[in-house]
């Protein structure tokens, strides 16, 4: 069994901390199968770290490899709500999800 890689995030996870984090995310996604996104810690979210992930989760799919969120606090699960998608893999819109229907098309 492969043991994904946990990358934890920072409390902030905005616009201002944006390319820092798609840095580390590539790094992590090009080194391993299954990447664990550790939630725990995170204080501060926007539009942008759900983008981002959504992204992230949809291209590194078509590679074979797993995104995931773990730990996510209410700010992080109501920032992709309000995005429209389920806070977890496979980042589904939330409206595809409760019909059934395909995912969204990628970002």
């Amino acid at each position: 069994m492969v043991e994904p890689l946990t990358l934890p995030m920072p409390a902030e996870c905005t616009l201002r901390t944006a390319r820092a984090f798609k840095e580390d995310l590539s790094a992590a996604l090009d080194g391993a199968t299954v990447v664990l996104l550790d939630c725990a810690a995170i204080e501060h979210v926007d539009i942008t770290f759900v983008q981002l992930v959504v992204a992230a989760a949809r291209s590194s799919g078509r590679r074979g490899v797993t995104l995931d969120l773990t730990s996510p606090p209410k700010a992080v699960a109501d920032a992709f709500r309000r995005a429209g998608f389920l806070p977890h893999h496979p980042f589904e819109s939330a409206s595809d999800a409760t019909i059934g229907s395909p995912a969204a098309p990628a970002l």
